[in-house]
This record gives structure tokens, sequence and C-alpha cells, in this order.
């Protein structure tokens, strides 16, 4: 009877040893825009890529993923030094990318010193199966009540974001992950001065949200920024021994801001970085075909 105290005992501490090495994983599909300073949008791309998170002092050794049934050899995670990533391209219509990545179950495997997964499921398929990419995302900007224009922020002001409506926002009926807000801000450098948070790693902002406070503080006068606003909607979610993970159809519009006033002392090359790898307009596209 000891002995099997002792197995049971040992069972059980291995079951509660938590990994401590991914923050979550995440697959999407997407549309990009490009908004102009009179909130005109311009339609960049359909984009299809996952990435992995990892906590602070987490580690990953490889990753990939596959779609199932496919017969399709499982695509590589790259390090990317802040997280792994997985590029699958980008196209011009929904019906481009949806040909070339089905809708349908994804599955993930991991492996980290902490954890393992092996061939994890998560479906990525709106109603009846089809593509739920939300509406596109008009950006507002005001200070002091006022609508501004974003080529004439005033940098000893707090900037209020808005956005159009989220037109699937909802919470996550698993309870996991409800549909997020993402707002970053960078610098002319690309350096991000705001984010309004990731999952899994603290407070995030939801699709509950209809406005954010970038304070004036972060800001300094006569300098170009660059700000996007994304809507994830998942689709998906799941922890798996103890990893998170979700999939998302999701839409972004991407706005370029720039402050009036002096030039602060700061240099800035002629043209800014792109934010991530969904703002083409800064990058050569990839196509795959």
């Amino acid at each position: 009877m000891r002995l099997l105290g002792i197995l049971l005992a040992a069972l059980v501490s291995t079951a509660c040893i938590e990994q401590t090495d991914v923050s979550f994983f995440v697959l999407v599909k997407s549309s990009n825009y490009a908004q102009d300073s009179a909130g005109e949008l311009t339609l960049l791309n359909y984009h299809f890529f996952s990435e992995i998170f990892l906590l602070s002092e987490g580690a990953l050794e490889s990753g990939t993923l596959a779609l199932q049934d496919s017969g399709d050899p499982p695509l590589e995670f790259e390090d990317r030094g802040d997280n792994f990533y997985l590029e699958m391209g980008h196209y011009d219509t929904q019906q481009d990318v949806d040909r070339a990545h089905p809708n349908g179950t994804y599955l993930f495997s991991l492996t980290a010193p902490s954890v393992q997964l092996r061939n994890a499921p998560l479906d990525l398929a709106g109603p009846s199966g089809q593509t739920d990419i939300p509406a596109p995302i008009t950006i507002s900007l005001e200070q002091s009540g006022q609508s501004v224009s974003p080529l004439e922020i005033d940098a000893d002001q707090d900037l209020v974001v808005s956005w159009s409506d989220y037109s699937n926002g909802q919470a996550d009926p698993r309870g996991i992950v409800d549909d997020m807000i993402f707002v970053v801000v960078a610098d002319c450098h690309g350096e991000r001065i705001f984010h309004t948070g990731l999952p899994f790693q603290g407070p995030y902002t939801t699709y509950r949200t209809n406005e954010i406070t970038v304070e004036a503080e972060r800001l300094n006068a006569g300098q170009p920024y660059s700000a996007f606003v994304e809507f994830p909607h998942v689709v998906d979610s799941g922890v798996i021994s103890g990893v998170p993970g979700f999939t998302s159809y999701a839409t972004a519009t991407y706005l370029d801001l720039h402050t009036t006033g002096p030039l602060a002392d700061m240099e800035c090359p002629d043209a800014p970085p792109p934010m991530d790898t969904g703002q083409t307009d800064r990058m050569e596209p990839v196509r795959i075909p």
C-alpha cells in the first residue's frame, strides 16, 4: 500500500507541473488595409500566418503546423527572436487565400523543455465553414473632445483613438479568450511606444471597448508615428497541456500619424519600417504559388 501511495503521489505531482515555456500560439487568416489622412481605406492584402509566443524565460526547440488530411508535409516555425513565426503568404483576394489555405482543422506540434504537443487540433472555420473576417476598420482620432487630423496631432494633449464597429465581436463560448482589439503606436524607427496588451500575458482589450487613450507623455512634437488597430475574431480555442492556443479571422487598419510643432531632436529614416508583416505597402509581400 505504501508503494502504491508513493506512485499515486508521484503521478499527481507530475500532472500538476506547469509548463514554463510557451505563452500561447495562434493561427490567423486576415485582411489588411491602409487608411489615409482623409479616412479612406485601401486594401493591402489578405494574409495567412501563425505565431508562437514564449514566456519570459521560455524556450522552444521546434514547432510545426499542418492541415489535417491534406497530405502536405508539416510547415516549420522560424525563430525570429521575440517569437516563432510561420509565414504562409499574402494574397489579393479572400478567394485566393481560401484556395491556398482552406478552412478546416489544423494540427500544431510544439517541443519545448517543459512541454510537448503532438498534432494538437484547432479548427479554423466560420459559420457554415465559411471565412468570417470582421468588416474593415476605420480609425477616428480626437483631442480635447474635437476630431483631429492624423497629420495635426498636438503632442501636448492626450490622443483618443476610436474605431468603427466590431462586426462579429463576441465572447469566447469556451471561456478561454474573448475577441480582442489590439491598438499599437510606433515611433519613426518602429519602436512601439504604446500597445494595448496580448492575451495570456496580462490585461488585454476586448471587443467590448470602443476607444483608448494614448497619453501625451508618450508623444513628441514634430514627429511621424505609425499606428494600427486590429480585430482578431476567435474561431476556436483550447488549453492543451497547459498551453493556450486559438485560431482567428482578423482585420487590421494601418494609419500614419504626425505631431505638430518644431521638430524634436530625433532623426528619422526617409521611410518608416513596416509595423508588422501585414503592412505590405512598406515591404515586399510574400507571394506563395
